[in-house]
């Protein structure tokens, strides 16, 4: 028997990149594309939870987070006790690596402030 699914926690961070994504796919293909769009993003979010779908380790990225890819951008995980932390969004085209080390000290916090709940 399957066990239950992660509860899935999404930082600031995350959340405004996911709503960015929204709107620019919007207005780039229309609400109808940029809503398969976001739904395969989750449902990419849901199989992790589940523990369907297991995510990769690349320290060309992060020595912290594991990623799937989801489309054309890379999610980035963290899994604290009972939960699934999607940290932060990026598109493959954009230096990982780089924006991950930017965004690394405000991340942190964020993560903190859900394990602190």
């Amino acid at each position: 028997m399957p066990s239950e699914p992660l509860p899935i926690y999404k930082t600031p961070t995350a959340e405004r990149k996911i709503i960015e994504i929204a709107k620019w796919s919007a207005k780039k293909w229309g609400r109808k594309i940029a809503s398969d769009y976001l739904n395969k993003i989750e449902k990419i979010i849901s199989l992790v939870a589940s523990g369907l779908l297991p995510t990769q380790n690349n320290s060309e990225f992060s020595d912290r987070f594991t990623f799937c890819l989801a489309q054309q951008h890379y999610i980035f995980f963290e899994i604290h006790k009972d939960r699934l932390i999607i940290a932060t969004v990026f598109h493959t085209a954009m230096n990982i690596k780089v924006r991950i080390s930017e965004e690394q000290l405000g991340l942190r916090r964020e993560i903190k402030r859900i394990e602190e709940k």
